[in-house]
This record gives C-alpha cells, structure tokens and sequence, in this order.
C-alpha cells in the first residue's frame, strides 16, 4: 500500500494525525511491538509541527495504541494486534475489535442482556428497584411547581446535604452542608477536584488494579499517572513511599470500602501509613465510596474518618444500589476549596438537577429504601457464597478477603485481553484485567460482577481454560 502523506482536512490537524497513524496499524503497516516514526520525521513527512505530532502520540499512549518508552519513542501496543480473526458463518474472516477503555465502556452501555454480561459494572433491576420509587417520583411531580422553573441551590438540595452529614456523622466523620456540593455522579466529582488541584503534566497515583474509567479519563486530561499495587489491606506503602519519592505525585485517587474491582476494604495500619504520606508530600487524597452502601456491617475504616477533610475529598453516590439514571453524586470538600468548587460546577454546568436529588432523599429517608438495601446485601452475600464454590470446583481460587460487593478479582491463569475478543465474538462481555491496569500490561485476572456470572458462562469460561492449557502444552512439546 503506497503512502500519500495526506491528512484528514476535516479533522483538527491532532486528530488528523491520530487518524493517520490508526489507519496505518489497522493496515498492518505498523506492526506490534514495532516503533512508529520519531515525533521529528512525522512532522516532517506530514508537514505539520513538532508540538502537534507530540500531541498526537501522547493522546494514542492514553487510549493504549501506542507504548511510550523513555528514550527510546513510541511502539505499537502489542495488545491492539494480537487479537485473532475469527470466522464467520460463511467463512470468511471476521476483524475483531480493539481492546481498551472505550470498547469496554461501549460494550456495557450496549443492549446485551445482563445475563451475558459478568462483566457489567451494574447490579440486576431486580435486586435493585424499589417499591417506592414511583410514589417518590409523584411525590416530587406534586411539588414541581415551587423549583422546576429555578436553578435551585448551586450547592445542591439542601435536606439531601443534611442527610449526608447524617449519615457520614454515623460512619465517624465530622463535617457540614456548608462543605458539601452534588454532583452528577462520582464522575464529574473525578473531573471537578483534578480540575481544581491540577494541570496538564502533573503526577496522579492510582490503584492497580484500579477502576479502569478513572485512570482513562485522568490520561485524557494530559495527566501522567502512575500506579501503585494493591492488596487486601491497602496500597503497597513501599512501593507509594518510592512513588512519592520520585514522581511527586499531587493526589491519590482510591475507592477504600469495597474496593473496584477486588472487593477489599482496608487495614487500619495502612490507612495511616497512607495518610502520613499525603501530609508529608503535601498531596490529595480523593476517597471513592460509590459502593459503602453494599456493606452489611458498615465498620470498614476510611481516609476521611482520620483525616477529617483536611486533605480528603470523600465522594459517594446512588447508582450501584438506588437508581443509575439519576446520577446524584456528593462530594465532601476541605474547606479551603468549597468556594473553587463551586466556581467550577458553576462554569460547568451550572447546577445538577433538582429533581433527581429531591427523589434520591425521598427514597433515602423512607423506611422502605433500607429494607430494600438489607435484601440487596443478602443477594450479594448469597451470590458470594454461591460463586466461591463454583470457582473452586472449577480449581479457580477464590480470593480469601473478598468481601460480599458486588465484584471478585480471579486470576484465570491465562491470557484475559484475549480471552475477552473471544468472549465478545462468542456474545459475552467481560472485563478483564489488562484494563484496570493504567499501563495497560497483559494480565491473567478477570473481574466477574457476582450478580450477572451465570452458570452457562462459568461453563464457557471452563471451556476456553482447557482450550488455552492445552494449546500452551502443545506448544511446550513442539518448542
């Protein structure tokens, strides 16, 4: 295939670029694992400038196209081709998609039943919906007329802001409505602090593995973020002091009860390891608790509780176990910062719905919404129960601190990206471990929602196991 070296002209010259270089794996014309032209000869072929090449690149190392190694340039990400055609019905050679972040988020938001969905990030309507929740909608309707045609309180629904305070005083945390703001969802809570604390080129730290959206988006800001392992007691603080040590980084950003997508809390020992660092390096800590609700017996220990918001924000919500479409998050902010928050959701997006947070704190108050949450722990509990004995009877470990949320963390033993392209052409989405991992390494980990693995993907799973062991024996005897 000849070049031409023309660019996309209704495409911004940086998306052009990616465009061009994209195309060029597709073709084959770059390889995996094979270097693309130095940031200068591209430039130069292109004819646009260094700056915009660079640009480029980076955006490509983000989405996990490209690999960037120091002082050596850019490679084709092995992960985008080792991906095998398939057939289809009538033969002929299928192209199987690339794997990362965007196909994953893609595939979830699809219409594929949750029952070949194990790896959905979502629990079944069933287990989740509320009697309640039509009374509460007509409840509010009623009422519409004294706020729909306002922008109501920038901060938020002020009865939902004083039931927080409520409920945080309970887990030991000690704050007001005066530093509270809703949010649509943990998401925007994400992009609101790292838009306050931070600049493009600046350092984050993460989890690894760690919810695979976070690092993505981080990375789409022009972040650097780096990762640091974790385990059933918390981060590895060797490996964070080291990180701290020589990266810098400005904010650590954690889920600390039911961690996604392990399902582990923390050791207390860690939790002030952890936050002696934050002090000492003079950095953020951004605490993720979406899924604290999901916990029976809620004595699991948090940043906030010791830190007190001095350098925490605490960030929770109501998707996993209330209502994903209302997309109602809270964010707890230091005091110092309320004010810059607000400038920030009020250039944003002005403020987030009423409505939604008037029905949210309906249902959060009404005695039903508990009872509904205990039954929703105890489908948890029993799927737990019930998944640790078919993994073991498959001679699959199930991890031994797993607590009962809605995620386990198993390894599989072989190859999950692969085994994922597999599963997509077979009808099945799953999530494998390669990306939660914000370097995007092979992994033999696969996060599977305890709720939606049924007992005919567990037998699809064990199938593709055996294929795989085999093949790698073949291949041992004919090596």
């Amino acid at each position: 295939m000849s070049e031409t070296y023309q660019l996309n002209p209704n495409l911004t010259k940086t998306d052009a670029v990616i465009e061009w270089i994209a195309q060029r794996i597709d073709w084959h014309i770059y390889k995996s694992n094979q270097r693309v032209p130095s940031v200068r000869k591209l430039a130069m072929l292109l004819g646009v400038s260094s700056f915009t090449v660079t640009q480029a690149y980076e955006q490509l190392v983000a989405t996990n196209i490209l690999i960037a190694k120091q002082g050596s340039g850019y490679y084709v990400n092995s992960v985008v081709l080792t991906a095998p055609e398939v057939q289809t019905a009538n033969g002929s050679p299928e192209k199987m998609p690339v794997l990362d972040t965007r196909w994953l988020v893609r595939q979830m938001f699809s219409d594929l039943p949750l029952k070949r969905a194990p790896g959905s990030g979502v629990l079944p309507p069933e287990w989740i919906r509320n009697d309640k929740m039509e009374w509460a909608i007509r409840q509010v309707a009623h009422q519409s007329d004294s706020f729909i045609y306002g922008y109501g309180d920038i901060q938020g629904y002020l009865p939902l802001r004083q039931q927080l305070v409520q409920y945080l005083a309970m887990l030991g945390m000690q704050t007001s409505v005066d530093h509270i703001v809703t949010t649509a969802g943990i998401s925007q809570a994400v992009l609101m602090v790292s838009q306050l604390l931070l600049q493009a080129g600046d350092t984050v730290m993460v989890d690894e593995p760690g919810w695979f959206w976070l690092s993505s988006s981080l990375q789409r800001q022009g972040l650097k973020v780096i990762s640091v392992k974790r385990d059933h007691q918390g981060p590895d603080i060797e490996q964070m002091t080291d990180l701290f040590e020589r990266h810098r980084p400005k904010m650590y950003l954690t889920n600390s009860v039911l961690h996604n997508p392990t399902s582990y809390n923390l050791h207390p020992a860690r939790v002030h390891q952890v936050l002696n660092l934050i002090h000492q390096y003079d950095a953020y800590l951004f605490e993720d608790d979406l899924y604290a609700a999901l916990l029976p017996e809620d004595n699991a220990l948090r940043y906030s509780s010791l830190d007190q918001f001095e350098r925490v924000f605490y960030a929770t919500g109501f998707s996993k176990y209330m209502a994903s479409g209302w997309r109602v998050g809270m964010l707890v902010c230091p005091n110092k910062f309320i004010d810059d928050v607000l400038a920030i959701k009020t250039l944003s997006n002005m403020t987030t719905p009423e409505f939604g947070e008037r029905v949210i704190h309906k249902l959060w108050t009404h005695g039903e919404s508990r009872r509904q949450l205990k039954k929703l722990q105890q489908h948890l509990y029993n799927a737990h129960q019930q998944l640790r004995a078919k993994l073991t009877g498959m001679g699959l470990v199930y991890p031994e601190h797993t607590q009962a949320g809605m995620f386990v963390w198993v390894d599989v033993g072989c190859d999950t990206a692969k085994m994922a392209l597999q599963a997509h052409h077979d009808g099945w989405l799953i999530a494998p471990g390669q990306l939660f991992n914000p370097n995007g390494d092979a992994s033999t980990f696969l996060r599977l929602n305890v709720a939606t693995t049924s007992d005919e993907f567990l037998a699809w799973l064990g199938e593709y196991i055996i294929a795989m062991t085999n093949t790698t024996g073949m291949d041992s005897e004919n090596g």
